[in-house]
This record gives C-alpha cells, structure tokens and sequence, in this order.
C-alpha cells in the first residue's frame, strides 16, 4: 500500500488498485492510532526501499 500511494499520489488511485475505500487507505497510509516509535520504523524502511 504504501508502495502504491509512493507510486500514484493519492488515496483514490491507491484504493481502485486495491479494492479498499479511500478512507481506509487514508488510514493506513497516515497510520492513525500508531505510536510514533513504530510509525519511525516503517517510515524509516520505506525511505530505504524507495
């Protein structure tokens, strides 16, 4: 997913390529509910895999 949003842009186009709602890739993308130190590592890892 967040392969997808790097890749596309925005939530609508990540949700069509995956069949979820735009809400819902909203909320994983911005990790809402996340503790910071965990949202680090995977922006982190991201970052390195881009």
């Amino acid at each position: 997913m967040y392969r997808l949003y790097a890749q596309l842009g925005n939530y609508a186009a990540v949700a069509r390529a995956i069949g979820r709602s735009a809400s819902t890739v909203s909320k994983y993308i911005q990790m809402k509910g996340v503790p910071l130190n965990v949202r680090l590592a995977v922006n982190n890892l991201m970052q390195d895999n881009v």
